[in-house]
């Protein structure tokens, strides 16, 4: 007897688990036209004169690099869960997720839903997945903490005016100080505790130490590399390390602050710290070709690639 209830059901997860990669697409697609439209593109083209050949190929470089690195935060996933899946199929994952989710909004959100379609495809369970979340999510907060924490209190950087500290944090190095106890706490307790945690239903188990610090040298790669792509395209005064410094403050300013106007934080941020060594202008310029080889060119590769996936998902045959 043919169970016509189970082949409904099989054909509507199918098609639903697709449906949230088109729909996903098409938000960060929409997402993208709106800041096309934002940019004076006469304005960026009469001041990439400076950009030599060179700086944009070491830049693209530097850019691959920082995405090999992101592929790790799935994979250092999956070793903490002792879950077998192939290597590709979980770097795939965390490249897509990385790529698009950015340009969407809601980062978070749309991220999850992609690492949900992707991973239920090749049989990840519910909680599986929902691990795998959580464990990327938390690998991101503990490097940022780390990296942040020491930054801020080697280097005394002035804040530009309208970025404010969280209200908790008196000055920028008691900041820093907050972040590197409490990124020294959870890699403490990847040292000490090597039992679960239980607190009545729930339990949580620490990384082992390798780990927890694989974690923070991936983080590392991933932001370093990055800045290094903008420092090769901006070619800034200082040395390396402290331009490194900027960069986090720029990023970390957009997680802790709003502040009004046209510009966005982290433009703000390395506006202040650039402004007496070039024009303005030719380094919102600058800034924009950044973010097409960091987060535009990334992101049409990866709906190229996402919608290919789908479209290959479709040619397999149908299973009633």
């Amino acid at each position: 007897m043919i169970d016509h209830k189970s082949d409904r059901q099989r054909f509507f997860k199918k098609h639903f688990l697709s449906g949230i990669s088109l729909v996903i697409c098409a938000v960060a697609v929409g997402v993208i036209w709106q800041e096309f439209r934002r940019i004076d593109w006469p304005l960026v083209w009469e001041n990439l004169n400076h950009l030599s050949g060179a700086q944009l190929g070491l830049a693209s470089f530097f850019v691959v690099c920082s995405y090999g690195a992101i592929a790790n935060y799935d994979l250092l996933a999956f070793r903490y869960l002792q879950k077998t899946l192939d290597t590709y199929k979980i770097a795939f994952t965390g490249l897509i997720t990385y790529a698009i989710s950015p340009n969407v909004g809601f980062a978070f959100l749309s991220g999850s839903m992609l690492r949900y379609r992707l991973y239920r495809q090749w049989q990840v369970s519910h909680l599986e997945i929902a691990q795998v979340i959580a464990f990327t999510n938390l690998s991101l907060w503990v490097g940022l903490l780390l990296i942040s924490g020491i930054i801020f209190t080697i280097f005394k950087f002035p804040l530009p005016t309208g970025i404010q500290l969280p209200f908790f944090a008196k000055s920028l190095q008691g900041f820093g100080i907050l972040c590197l106890g409490i990124s020294a706490l959870y890699v403490l307790g990847s040292w000490v505790f090597k039992k679960p945690l239980q607190w009545r239903n729930y339990q949580f188990k620490f990384p082992s130490l390798k780990l927890s610090l694989q974690q923070v040298l991936v983080f590392s790669l991933d932001w370093g590399f990055a800045a290094l792509a903008l420092h090769s395209l901006l070619a800034p005064p200082f040395n390396y390390p402290v331009f490194f410094g900027v960069y986090v403050l720029a990023m970390v300013a957009g997680l802790v602050s709003t502040i009004p106007g046209g510009l966005g934080i982290f433009e703000t941020v390395i506006l202040f710290f650039l402004q007496d060594t070039q024009p303005e202008e030719v380094i919102l310029a600058t800034l924009i070709v950044f973010r097409g080889l960091y987060y535009l060119l990334p992101f049409a590769i990866a709906v190229a690639a996402l919608l290919l996936f789908e479209y290959r998902q479709t040619r397999k045959p149908k299973q009633f």
